[in-house]
């Protein structure tokens, strides 16, 4: 086979090597150790500090592109708010622009609207956008409060402190506000918020007898009360000597100032004060409410982080805080326990991934020793370190955050990072074995390889590219890997080419001895593996490879076959897919929700039983404990009346209703424990039983959720057919194996009493709104005032006794005022019954009712229901019901969201590689021949999820990606090294057979030291990583395989494409030396 230049470009004149080697920045700072030493000593510096003011939290705070507009209209029922509230609102903000979807939620006393922006929208804009639009509308009821209007991030609270003990409700309450206060006051903290107990209110309260006997309505003693109780500047005035104010002062804020105002006088003196005709109860708001910790009354109290604030720092602050002076300062019968710490969850994933980083470190250490010289592999060490540290410097002024992701970014990078210093390091390690001086090895070792080392960074880069292009929830959640991947990759190039080189001058020449026991140990060790490694390149490898180039197309087959095979597991579900992996939490929940309707008293007896329940299954894991052991169980907090957010007693909601209630276990961190939140959820939903009372009851124990695994949505212009399809659904659902929890939020909500007014009303001179303010006031109450009591608005409520208002009789003897006296209600108005629904849920005006379900995924997939769904359930019930209309929303619209541009993204970062590879290589063809081995790399992948028993995800996917990135990295060292064999005048067979046994060491270095790097991670039984595994899977076994495959389907595919340019030049060269004719 006759010798040739590079495959199809034309030879390109080369500067000699003699200018190479003396010019450039690589060689300056190579030479220059003072400038490389202090370039190494600002990285370590600066990545120091910022690891000293970095914010650290579990998750990233990141804005959800929403904004959400809620308004209080106190009394008024679902359908009241949907018409009067809601459709206003979502009739002004559709003219915004970047609006993406509204949707609004309309439940009794407050209707809430959630607009969902474009990604990429200005929120502050949006945000004064939306305001202006809202205080344009001017027709809300009177009765409706002033509307909120603020943008939702992912705020998470840090600690969350109960207060609790067989003592009054207000007694808890002071305690509370006072520890709220007293944490609020220091440095390190600036949000703190006190949940899980009812408001002050005082409740004016006067019979009808009485308001009859004195000729008052309820609206009369309001005004009065309202005109009573009032602080008024009044100006000022100058005296000789100084300026004195002018104020009124009459402000009722107690019982005792209530009683004391004069509701009725007459010119006699004789005055009637409101203490001598009416009940006043200072108390709480007139609503049922159920909160216990551990069977005791309980407030909690939660303290939050603000963009600038530290999670590790909030919680020490509140520690030291509670264990010295609030703990000497409690009040007798009042305890406080820590219910949940972020900071734990934090430090637990820290010192995690931190272990598994320093094993991991260690192995690639240990590797890099046995191959290489053990000073050489000790300055390669250093500059992983190096890299990470300055990494952190790169975080910090992006504005990103250490947080759980961000980690994980880490050691993702760990595979990646030492890539660039073996690749150097081997290079002036082989011309120092030729006998090169220390400088001149490192001089010209760097040189030879910083193009293909640079490529191989900004391909690397290139690869990740698209997942920052990853939207939904999703992409804010991950947005730290690729930016952590980037830094790092971007500064083991600055180490590997600026820093390393200099370093390594100063390596002995080979063979030099050393007096230091323990390098002779290793030289020694290192002797025997390179005459096993030698004896491998030259025997099995020399064989495999001259195989490959001689049979490259069965190569090619067999590696195509591997490929289909190994694919086809997936759809036959032997690969099981699931979008992203369960993050446990250390507190579980069980959700209930009764019938509307049903009584606070009705829904804590069944509390309480899923919560024995609880204790009854917590006991039977804990008999099989040591005595000695401390017990995993924190606390239970068991809240009734009142819906708390996912995983802990945070603020509510939904306001009150008494058919709702959560039962919560608290734990101790994951790692302190052998009991998982899974298998407890699951052994106490399976001890509680069905109960046919509830209408739903959900346990959870994820700390992150990303919506529903299923979840379908509802439409209908007919509200019956909804329901029936909806019914219809759930009972579809439930034939499938794996699927549990199924639920609809349908409810028909509370029966209600309907007053249409009697055309014999209007002769009486009352209009409809004359009696529904009456109502209003006698039933539900009219304010009079707010005081400021405390950090709380305190209502003041004018209302009829509760004695006077608990019957339907009530209501049709209830007499309204009418010019000239009273009638009884029943003569005014015809009373009927209906029902309503309890939440009206829309979707861009659409009214939806949404069914969800939970999937076991070790029998099920989400993506196995989500087909099932797709292809058979819903065009069955779209055929039955016509006009039914549906969509995907929870796990499968984030889905969607996340990766709805990935594809182009994906594209164009593969066009961006290609040119990144045809630029160093000017060629068309050889890019492709690299390109080409990337999803073959992915066989070793799947292979390890396959052996594992590991799920395909999101996570799966960045670790794909990485890997995508370390086989492009070998082939094209290996590329690059067979031109150079070329233009050095190598026949084409013996080129490549070089190139890939010159190149194997550092191809089997990096892959080897990329698998060790997360093999930690990928074997690590700890509960907290198993979420992380998927990725570290994906990129330790696939380098391992990619290795193999690339040193024999690189030469296959060079060979081929050798082979089949030579059979196009000859049929050119006959086409064109005899023309057709001639």
């Amino acid at each position: 086979m006759t010798s040739t230049t590079d495959l199809d470009s034309p030879q390109v004149e080369q500067p000699s090597k003699a200018v190479m080697e003396q010019s450039g920045i690589v060689a300056f700072m190579a030479r220059n150790g003072v400038a490389a030493n202090l370039l190494m000593i600002f990285l370590f510096v600066a990545g120091i500090a910022s690891y000293r003011t970095i914010v650290q939290e579990v998750f990233a705070e990141n804005s959800l592109d929403t904004i959400q507009v809620s308004v209080a209209y106190p009394g008024a029922t679902p359908d009241e708010v949907e018409e009067s509230i809601v459709q206003k609102i979502e009739e002004a903000v559709e003219a915004v622009e970047n609006v993406k979807e509204i949707k609004s939620n309309a439940a009794e006393n407050t209707g809430t609207v959630s607009i969902e922006l474009e990604l990429g929208t200005d929120i502050d804009r949006a945000l004064d956008d939306i305001k202006a639009e809202i205080d344009q509308i001017q027709s809300f009821p009177d009765e409706a409060e002033e509307p909120s209007v603020r943008e939702l991030t992912t705020r998470q609270s840090v600690i969350r402190i109960a207060i609790f003990g067989d003592v009054s409700e207000k007694a808890l309450k002071e305690t509370a506000y006072r520890l709220e206060d007293s944490l609020a006051a220091l440095p390190e903290i600036s949000f703190v918020d006190t949940s899980s107990i009812r408001n002050y209110e005082v409740s004016i309260e006067v019979p009808q007898d009485t308001l009859q006997a004195f000729g008052l309505s309820l609206n009369d003693v309001s005004r009065t009360v309202a005109a009573s109780s009032l602080d008024s500047p009044a100006g000022s005035i100058d005296t000789d000597n100084e300026e004195v104010r002018v104020r009124t002062i009459g402000q009722n804020y107690n019982q005792q100032n209530f009683e004391d105002i004069v509701l009725v006088s007459n010119e006699n003196g004789a005055m009637i004060r409101l203490g001598e005709i009416a009940n006043i109860r200072d108390e709480f708001e007139d609503t049922d409410l159920v909160s216990l910790y551990n069977g005791k009354p309980v407030a909690f109290v939660e303290v939050f982080r603000t963009s600038d604030e530290r999670v590790l720092d909030v919680s020490r602050a509140t520690k030291e805080f509670l264990e010295g002076e609030f703990a000497h300062s409690l009040p007798e019968g009042i305890s406080y326990a820590i219910w949940s710490d972020d900071s734990e969850l934090l430090n637990d994933r820290l010192s995690l991934l931190l272990k598994n980083a320093a094993i991991g470190l260690f192995l690639v250490l240990i590797a890099l020793t046995l191959f290489l010289d053990i000073r050489l592999a000790g300055w390669t060490a250093l500059g992983i370190g190096i890299t990470f540290v300055g990494a952190i410097f790169i975080l910090d002024l992006a504005g990103s955050s250490i947080n759980m992701f961000s980690l994980f970014g880490f050691i993702l990078a760990l595979g990646l990072v030492v890539d660039d210093a073996i690749v150097v390091g081997e290079s002036v390690y082989a011309r120092r074995e030729a006998g090169r001086t220390g400088m001149g090895a490192a001089v010209t070792g760097a040189r030879r390889v910083t193009v293909p080392v640079i490529f191989a960074v900004l391909t690397t880069v290139a690869a990740f590219s698209p997942l920052f292009a990853v939207g939904g929830i999703m992409g804010k959640i991950l947005a730290d890997v690729p930016l952590v991947v980037v830094a790092v990759l971007f500064l083991s190039l600055v180490e590997s080419l600026l820093i390393l080189p200099s370093h390594l001058s100063h390596l002995p020449a080979p063979g030099t001895p050393t007096r230091n026991s323990v390098t002779r140990f290793f030289e020694r060790v290192q002797a025997k593996v390179d005459v096993q490694y030698q004896r491998f390149v030259d025997g099995p490898l020399d064989r495999a490879v001259r195989y490959a180039i001689r049979m490259p197309f069965v190569i090619l087959a067999a590696n195509v076959a591997l490929l289909i095979l190994i694919a086809s597991l997936i759809p036959a579900g032997i690969i099981k897919n699931s979008f992203f992996p369960a993050i446990e939490a250390d507190v579980v929940t069980a959700n209930l929700e009764m019938p509307a309707g049903t009584t606070i008293a009705e829904t804590e007896k069944i509390a309480r039983l899923i919560e024995q329940k609880g204790r009854e299954t917590y006991a039977k894991f804990d008999a099989g404990q040591d005595a000695d052991e401390p017990s995993a169980l924190r606390g239970i907090f068991t809240l009734v009346g009142q819906e708390p957010r996912t995983n802990g007693p945070n603020l509510p909601s939904n306001g009150f209703s008494a058919n709702i209630a959560s039962v919560q276990f608290s734990f101790i961190p994951g790692d302190q424990r052998e009991l998982a939140s899974r298998d407890f959820e699951n052994a106490w939903r399976e001890n509680v039983g069905p109960i046919v009372e509830a209408r739903s009851l959900v346990f959870a124990s994820d700390l992150l959720s990303i919506g529903a695994p299923v979840d379908v949505q509802l439409s209908d212009p007919d509200p019956a057919v909804v329901e029936a399809a909806a019914s219809d659904l759930m009972a579809r659902l439930n034939r499938f194996a794996g699927v549990f929890d199924i639920e609809s939020d349908q409810d028909q909500g509370l029966k209600e009493i309907q007053l249409r007014l009697k055309p014999e009303a209007r002769s009486l001179g009352v209009t409809l709104q004359d009696v529904a303010l009456q109502v209003r006031a006698a039933f539900f109450g009219s304010e009079a005032l707010r005081v400021q009591r405390g950090d709380e608005d305190m209502r003041v409520y004018i209302r009829l006794p509760e004695e006077e208002r608990n019957s339907i009789v009530d209501v049709e003897r209830f007499r309204v005022r009418v010019p000239g006296g009273e009638v009884p209600l029943a003569t005014l108005a015809e009373v009927s019954f209906g029902q309503a629904p309890a939440v009206i849920r829309r979707t861009d005006g659409r009214r939806i009712t949404t069914v969800t379900a939970d999937i076991d995924t070790n029998i099920v997939t989400s993506q196995e229901i989500a087909k099932a769904l797709t292809n058979e359930i819903m065009p069955q019930l779209q055929a039955d019901y016509p006009q039914l209309q549906y969509s995907f929303g929870g796990e499968q619209q984030e889905q969607e969201d996340s990766f709805g541009d990935l594809g182009i993204a994906f594209g164009a970062a593969l066009l961006m590689i290609y040119a990144l590879l045809a630029i160093p290589f000017r060629s068309y063809m050889q890019p492709l021949i690299i390109m080409a081995v990337i999803p073959f790399g992915i066989i070793g992948a799947l292979i390890g999820h396959l052996l594992l028993g590991l799920p395909l995800g999101v996570l799966s996917m960045f670790g794909m990606i990485a890997l995508s990135g370390v086989i492009v990295n070998g082939s094209l060292i290996l590329i690059d090294f067979i031109n150079e064999n070329l233009r050095d005048g190598m026949p084409i067979e013996e080129a490549i057979l070089a190139g890939a046994k010159s190149r194997f060491r550092p191809i089997m270095l990096t892959s080897l030291t990329t698998f060790l790097g997360v093999a930690p991670i990928t074997f690590e039984t700890s509960v907290q990583a198993q979420f992380l595994i998927p990725m570290s899977a994906s990129l330790g076994f696939g380098v391992l395989f990619g290795a193999v495959i690339l040193q024999l389907l690189i030469p296959a595919l060079t060979i081929l494409e050798y082979s089949g340019k030579r059979r196009f030049k000859q049929y050119w060269h006959r086409l064109f030396a005899h023309p057709v004719g001639t």
